[in-house]
């Protein structure tokens, strides 16, 4: 028994409390399939989101020159329209042509394995050239070409979603500020001038996010030029800027370049390639490891094992997306709990 608003008591209720228990975990199971069926939408809003903050500082240059905003934010996506097209047309040619040479030399890559006398235990043990020869590669050329069609339909799905991406990018930095103002609005009129300063800052520190990123891609693809460049590598220029586009994607991005530069060092010669793996990989132990960390704390004000930590589980959550977006995510929460949370702990 409980005393009701009017002095009367009320009697508890087990039916009512079971129903209306059981409609509120209804309504959250609703709401999480939802979302779940929504999240490949909502990554890309994400990325789209990230892009704007990334490109708003660029467009706020321009128009502190006296050029009116949608000028500058046609500017500023050409040249990204630009650079995305000059980066794939240096690319993908080279790639198809070296992928198509090493399918034609496997059989004599194969047959220079057999000459090596390490290679030659080793085979005698697990027999590896037998399993090469007997794949799926030699024998069923249909299921090649399957896996062809597959990645085909995969490419074309990331085209679209990129398309997606930069059409949203542009709606949103389109109308950055109004947009934001309108986020503002939504807390309460006496906290807004506190929650406005806090979401600058966090805007401020994803900006500074991507700006690290650059300066971080700018580097692998320098390094990646410069390396093929010594070593003979075909297509410098086309490797150099395969390095700096994928490097912007934490953990898969530098793997793929690694892998690429092996296979186009293994066209050359077998010790160009075992080089070129080895070396990239050294490459992408001190840029994940040494680079990204402290760039990253001076561009959004984390400390390295947050960083580290936020990229781990990013990734475990979301792959390659939760990569992209774990670090502004995680420095908006350490900004947030540093902020927010301590004041009010230490005013308790």
């Amino acid at each position: 028994m409980s005393p009701s608003a009017n002095g009367r008591t009320g009697q508890f209720s087990p039916f009512k409390f079971g129903l209306f228990g059981g409609l509120g975990v209804l309504l959250a199971w609703v709401i999480f399939l939802s979302l779940d069926t929504l999240r490949d939408t909502l990554i890309v809003i994400a990325i789209a989101s990230l892009l704007a903050i990334g490109l708003d500082p660029a467009v706020s240059f321009l128009a502190r020159r006296g050029l009116r905003r949608g000028v500058c934010v046609a500017i500023v996506m050409l040249s990204l329209l630009a650079a995305l097209a000059g980066a794939v047309f240096a690319i993908i040619p080279p790639i198809v042509n070296e992928v198509s040479t090493f399918v034609v030399s496997i059989p004599t890559l194969l047959e220079d394995l057999q000459q090596n006398q390490t290679i030659k235990n080793l085979d005698a043990k697990f027999g590896l050239i037998d399993q090469v020869k007997n794949s799926s590669l030699f024998q069923n050329p249909s299921d090649a070409a399957g896996g062809i069609v597959t990645a085909g339909f995969t490419v074309a799905g990331i085209v679209f979603d990129l398309a997606v991406v930069l059409i949203l990018t542009l709606y949103f930095l389109s109308g950055f500020h109004d947009i934001k103002k309108a986020a503002y609005r939504l807390a309460p009129g006496s906290k807004r001038a506190r929650v406005s300063e806090l979401g600058d800052v966090i805007l401020k520190q994803m900006g500074g996010y991507l700006g690290g990123a650059f300066l971080i891609a700018l580097q692998a693809g320098l390094v990646a030029g410069i390396f093929a460049s010594i070593v003979g590598l075909p297509y410098p220029w086309a490797i150099a800027l395969g390095a700096f586009v994928l490097d912007f994607v934490p953990v898969v991005g530098p793997i793929v370049v690694g892998i690429s530069m092996m296979l186009i060092g293994f066209t050359q010669s077998l010790t160009i390639g075992i080089i070129a793996a080895a070396f990239y990989l050294c490459q992408h132990l001190f840029e994940a490891y040494w680079l990204y960390p402290r760039v990253m704390k001076r561009a959004v004000n984390i400390s390295t094992g947050a960083v580290v930590v936020a990229i781990v589980i990013g990734s475990a959550l979301l792959g390659v997306t939760g990569a992209l977006l774990a670090v502004p995510v995680a420095a908006a929460i350490q900004l947030i709990v540093r902020e927010v949370v301590f004041p009010l702990q230490e005013e308790a």
